[in-house]
């Protein structure tokens, strides 16, 4: 029994980090297998062309399955290529999730999906409650109205069958159903794609056996025992079941059952106060948990990433005289500022990095890139940002971050031009990455240079990268004009003539971040930029060997989309098709000795 004429079922994978519950996750796999309830017949769809000679065509493979690429973290750990089975190559060429959804939403109309004549089947409610939900938080939309309910197959199998059937975590609930039903799981486990297509056979099955399959999950905005303080298990990040329950406050809409029956008027509609998905967004959050913000020892990249803390901690962003400590093991100074390494004496923190930006515009403009990238893999953890006030003096203006490493124009030095070509192309195609990241997000950098890019040794081993110094970004709509001399040695030829700034300025200068890191100058001493780079620009490929070649395919590549326009897949092709036998998304190799880095 189906009041539905399709069933949609639903599978989501999704960014993800070994044992790290607090990580902003992103679709990577979207995956429907339908199953039309008339016929009762999985991944086809029953069309009666001509309803006068009642006759019925079938259309196969009536299915939806595209990779997302990710924004917030768009190089998957090797746990999450280990778990999905998804490569890095595959989100690479993936469009990111706004476009995907808008080829789904083209998919039900092509196949004459009508809301409220479907309904979405998923597993259990973790891929519409909270990973449907905080996608398009991250994207900043509404939550679609198709979104807001759907049928929880556990749950519709723990009604009927009770003390028959036992739900266990999610791995275990799939083992469980292929175990009860006799119906063995094909392919390759956690799929999305082979997820639905399992679930598909056990939902038909379940309607076989003449149960009830109708919505039985809703979101609503107001959840009463969410008024009932949460005491924050300190160990929430690493355990799921802790987790969940954080994330049931922190997310704006949370999930209900309901009756067993669900009236077509509800279709979309918020369970608790009424109103279409139209007005009840989920966009704002009616039940805010400041209280358990304020338990949280560190911030939560989950919240902070899909913009959900409303206000930061009473001391970020103000000034606290004597608050920071400065620990003598290491100063600094640029063009734009210096930097300090300090302790927050307040928090009983350090690691941290100090920075005074000698004039406020910088200040105003690194604080903007720092606050939209928070949390983003290639990016300076913004810890605090304050200016001091105007009765102490001059005012002044200050930064603080996450000591991020050593620059990576250090460590080249550090290897005596003997970087290989391997993490050559490593590097390089992890800082265009971030490049590419923070275009998405609206910003150029202006200023790419080797000590603006830093490298060192993580917690798990791995090395990576991060970009730094953002006082000279600005957006990147419109294209900013030169307020300032931007030649040097790294600049394009473009910005050495003073052409308005763009994106592919920003990754030329990458480029040659990665000449510079194997000691490739064909641009001579300072008075010889501009004329050296015409001659370069020229015929890029006279000054690389065989193996380099592949720097300038991408300096061509970049050249010829200033007219075609921006291609994501056309030009990270470059680095997996130069040497189809060499992953540029693997490790760094390196070797420290005595806390110094060495890249092989």
């Amino acid at each position: 029994m189906c009041p539905y004429d399709n069933l949609l079922v639903l599978n989501l994978a999704t960014t993800c980090e070994e044992r790290n519950f607090d990580y902003p996750l992103e679709i990577i796999q979207f995956s429907i297998v339908v199953i039309d309830t008339r016929t009762k017949t999985i991944m086809s769809l029953s069309l009666n062309i001509n309803r006068n000679q009642n006759l019925d065509y079938q259309r196969e493979d009536v299915k939806f399955d595209r990779y997302v690429r990710p924004v917030v973290n768009p190089m998957l750990s090797d746990y999450c290529k280990s778990y999905t089975g998804i490569s890095q190559a595959t989100v690479d060429n993936a469009d990111t999730f706004s476009k995907v959804f808008d080829q789904f939403c083209a998919w039900l109309q092509e196949h004459d999906f009508q809301e409220t004549r479907y309904a979405f089947v998923a597993l259990n409610r973790q891929d519409l409650w909270l990973v449907a939900q905080y996608q398009f938080l991250l994207v900043k939309q509404p939550l679609p109205a198709m979104c807001r309910q759907w049928v929880d197959l556990n749950a519709s199998m723990n009604k009927v069958y009770q003390g028959q059937f036992n739900s266990r975590t999610k791995e275990d609930i799939i083992q469980n159903m292929s175990d009860f039903y006799s119906i063995r799981y094909e392919g390759r486990a956690h799929n999305a794609l082979d997820n639905c297509e399992f679930l598909a056979k056990v939902t038909k099955r379940f309607l076989d056996y003449g149960n009830l399959v109708t919505v039985n999950e809703t979101l609503k905005c107001f959840f009463g025992n969410r008024n009932i303080p949460l005491t924050v298990d300190p160990g929430w990040r690493t355990n799921f079941f802790s987790a969940i329950e954080v994330h049931e406050r922190m997310l704006p809409l949370i999930s209900c059952h309901t009756g067993r029956f669900f009236p077509v008027e509800h279709y979309g509609m918020c369970h608790y106060c009424k109103n279409p998905a139209s007005v009840c967004t989920g966009m704002e959050h009616k039940q805010y948990p400041k209280d358990l913000y304020e338990q949280l020892r560190e911030p939560s990249a989950f919240a902070s990433t899909a913009g959900l803390i409303k206000e930061q901690h009473d001391h970020f962003g103000h000034f606290v005289l004597n608050r920071y400590r400065p620990t003598g093991e290491f100063q600094g100074a640029g063009v734009q500022g210096r930097v300090v390494a300090v302790a927050d004496i307040l928090n009983n923190r350090d690691g941290l990095v100090m920075k005074r930006a000698l004039r406020a515009d910088d200040y105003h403009r690194e604080l903007a890139v720092l606050q939209a990238m928070r949390h983003r893999a290639g990016f300076p953890n913004l810890h605090d940002f304050f200016s001091t006030p105007a009765h102490l003096g001059e005012v002044q203006y200050f930064l603080v971050m996450d000591y991020e490493g050593e620059c990576l124009g250090d460590v080249a030095r550090r290897t005596n031009g003997g970087i290989s070509n391997s993490n050559l192309m490593r590097i390089a195609y992890k800082l265009f990455w971030t490049l590419d990241s923070l275009h998405m997000h609206g910003f150029c950098h202006r200023d790419v240079h080797s000590r603006n890019v830093v490298i060192r040794q993580e917690y798990d081993g791995l090395v990576r990268i991060k970009l730094i110094d953002f006082g000279m970004s600005l957006p990147l709509d419109p294209s900013p004009r030169p307020d300032r001399n931007l030649t040097s040695w790294h600049a394009s030829l473009e910005v050495c003539r003073g052409d308005a700034y763009t994106r592919f300025d920003d990754l030329i200068s990458a480029i040659f971040v990665a000449m510079w890191c194997i000691r490739l100058n064909p641009f001579g001493e300072e008075h010889e930029y501009l004329a050296k780079k015409v001659i370069f620009d020229q015929d890029p490929f006279i000054h690389f060997n065989d193996e380099l070649k592949w720097l300038a395919l991408l300096y061509t590549e970049v050249n010829h989309q200033r007219s075609a326009g921006y291609s994501h897949q056309d030009l990270f092709d470059i680095f997996f098709k130069f040497n189809p036998d060499f992953d540029p998304t693997s490790p760094i190799t390196h070797v420290v000795t005595e806390n110094q880095l060495t890249i092989d």
